[in-house]
């Protein structure tokens, strides 16, 4: 097997997925060059009475790795409100800013829980969880005492988040009259914040509180237990609840069924520099992601093996992942099973080295082999590129992959051999049938995952909320 390991770029540790795009030092604040221009436009005007600002609570952005879609999304964001706040949820002091921001942009960090273990935290706070007015605990103890330690746990950690809010709040310089709203990128804890920000903390002026929803934070099935804690608190606490997608969707719309403030808004990418298609002999196939377990990388050199075996001539490259043991042990995988194959590993590239990459290479087809999505964006970058995809079915994946139209959709139990049969079928179309391919993943690109377009909608709908 002709392997190698790509140099990894100057960037944090990480994934394509849950990557970067580009390293900035710590502070609060930062502006992309060639970004000002339209971040700092506001529709308001200096001289409004007021300042629209926006409270954008993720896991991570824009620090260290992790929710890259929010690169593109920012810019949107900024461009309609006079201020942006972004504070994470999963970090505290010491964790390094890594993403520039526009001029109207700032983040800050959480600090630290005086007492790291939730449980410790729930005893300390018992009557308010069990007793207190936020109803969060939604199983008595008699009905599922693991339902109920789940609701606890979501509590504890919900109201210590709060605690930890309400000592950074007046650092933050939110207590103007202007509208605020406050936009949890995750249905989970940072909605939760949201709702008891607005009730107990920002009383003087008017708030809005909406969340996205992705996969994880909705589907229940797929959760332990079979259960996601506090739903209807979590629900009672936004104005507007945005799944990214049909099947996120459907998850809500089934937990709630008397509902009216569902509303799919999905995630875009930026078009790609390049997006015509052409084949190579060998035929050169690319997948983009993390290898943590879900993605299923290993399949993937399986069926790279396969049509080895099979006396078909292709190369792989895969992008992502920056965790050395997980990329020592796939490349170990990879040369076990393969002998002549080139293989290559980038590592972790950030989202313009990996559109720079598409741009100069002629990737022919795209894979996937996920058994959990919600939309990969990994997907639309490829479709972005006017790549056919092979992919699983799983999540709404379905949703921007049509069998046989912009690529092939294969079952989520999927084998080797089954997705080495989709690759083969998309490598023997004619030059017309390829080429129609291409054209159609990046048509559907252009009208389902356009950044553009999607997020001006989405921003739309948040300043519609204002009244």
């Amino acid at each position: 097997m002709a392997t190698s390991i790509a140099p990894s770029a100057d960037v944090p540790p990480g994934s394509t997925r849950e990557g970067s795009d580009g390293a900035h030092g710590a502070g609060g604040t930062g502006s992309a060059s060639g970004r000002a221009d339209a971040a700092t436009a506001s529709p308001r005007g200096a001289g409004a009475v007021g300042r629209r600002s926006l409270l954008l609570l993720t896991d991570a952005f824009p620090y260290e790795v992790g929710e890259e879609f929010l690169e593109q999304e920012i810019e949107t964001l900024c461009a309609a409100y006079d201020e942006v706040v972004i504070v994470p949820m999963r970090l505290s002091q010491g964790a390094r800013q890594t993403r520039d921001l526009p001029a109207n942009a700032r983040c800050a960090l959480l600090p630290a829980s005086r007492l790291a273990d939730w449980r410790l935290q729930a005893l300390l706070r018992a009557p308010q969880i069990l007793l207190g007015r936020e109803r969060m605990v939604e199983t008595p103890v008699w009905k599922s005492f693991g339902r109920f330690g789940m609701d606890v746990r979501f509590a504890a950690i919900a109201l210590s988040a709060y605690g930890r809010m309400r000592r950074l709040l007046p650092s933050l310089g939110l207590e103007g009259t202007g509208h605020l709203t406050i936009y949890s990128y995750w249905f989970f804890t940072g909605a939760a914040l949201g709702g008891m920000l607005r009730r107990r903390e920002l009383k003087r002026r008017p708030v809005t509180v909406v969340s996205r929803a992705h996969a994880y934070d909705v589907d229940e099935a797929d959760a332990p237990r079979g259960y996601i804690p506090s739903r209807a608190f979590v629900m009672r606490a936004v104005d507007r609840v945005y799944p990214i997608s049909d099947y996120a969707a459907s998850f809500l719309h089934r937990r709630f069924p008397e509902a009216r403030n569902i509303e799919v808004r999905r995630l875009g990418v930026p078009p790609a520099p390049r997006h015509e298609r052409h084949r190579t002999e060998p035929f050169q196939l690319v997948s983009c992601s993390h290898m943590a377990p879900y993605k299923r990388v290993h399949l993937i050199v399986e069926a790279v093996a396969e049509l080895e075996r099979r006396g078909r001539r292709v190369s792989w490259t895969h992008i992502g992942e920056n965790d050395a043991d997980r990329l020592a042990a796939m490349r170990a995988r990879a040369e076990e099973l393969i002998d002549s194959t080139p293989v290559t590993f980038t590592g972790h590239l950030t989202n313009r080295e990996v559109r720079e990459l598409y741009a100069a290479t002629d990737f022919a087809c795209f894979l996937n082999c996920s058994d959990g999505e919600g939309v990969p964006v990994a997907v639309m970058e490829a479709q972005a590129a006017g790549m056919p995809v092979v992919a699983t079915a799983a999540g709404g994946t379905g949703e921007i992959v049509h069998d046989g139209e912009n690529g092939r959709l294969v079952p989520v139990e999927v084998t080797a051999a089954q997705v080495a049969d989709a690759v083969e079928s998309v490598m023997d179309l004619s030059d017309a049938q390829y080429a129609a391919m291409s054209v159609q993943a990046h048509a559907t690109w252009a009208r389902m995952s356009d950044a553009q377009r999607q997020y001006r909608e989405f921003v739309d709908g948040l300043v519609a909320l204002e009244g």
